[in-house]
């Protein structure tokens, strides 16, 4: 026997099966304590700072003491300060997540607030979006020096990839807020 499926019916399925896959591509990809209100694992230090590697984030910063001063609270919400999870010389290191595996291709978008400075007006952020098995190319790189509400986008990431972001100060004191991370699958 032998069954026909109307013309609308699989236009229908399309989309669902469309709207399915971009569903779990951002079900995929998850920053995790983007806020840093997650002090899990913290010591509350004097004057609003607390030591250590948030939540979720990763660091490998090798000078004596230097995560001391990693998040501040600022009147309620907490920042990172990416000049003490980071470094850039005498080796370069970068404040790191994992946020997951890319199910389908598409752009991969990290949107982040940097807040006015607490310590100096200047600062330089770096950020990037990478193929965590391959690192030393980044699929989209960025130098942000103002205060404000940011975006990087990676463009035709494959499926499969495992994408992993950072951020670095190269000068100055950047206050990192709110990071998140979208997918929007290829057409």
């Amino acid at each position: 026997m032998n069954f026909v499926i109307p013309s609308g019916l699989v236009a229908i399925f399309s989309v669902l099966t469309w709207a399915a896959s971009a569903q779990s591509a951002d079900d995929a990809l998850q920053v995790t304590n983007g806020d840093f209100s997650d002090l899990t694992g913290l010591q509350e230090r004097a004057d609003g700072w607390y030591a250590g590697v948030p939540l979720g984030w990763s660091t490998t910063v090798s000078v004596e003491g230097s995560t001391n001063y990693s998040i501040r609270n600022q009147t309620g919400d907490f920042v990172a300060n990416v000049s003490a999870l980071s470094q850039t010389q005498p080796s370069f290191v970068a404040f790191t997540q994992e946020v997951g595996r890319l199910s389908a291709p598409g752009e991969v978008t990290l949107t982040f607030e940097l807040k006015e400075s607490w310590h100096s007006p200047d600062f330089y952020l770096g950020a990037a979006i990478y193929d965590s098995m391959s690192i030393a190319y980044p699929l989209a790189v960025g130098n942000f020096t103002n205060s404000g509400s940011h975006t990087l986008t990676a463009s035709n990431v494959p499926a499969g990839t495992q994408i992993k972001i950072g951020f670095w100060s190269a000068l100055g004191f950047p206050s990192l807020d709110n990071v998140k991370i979208t997918v929007r699958p290829n057409e």
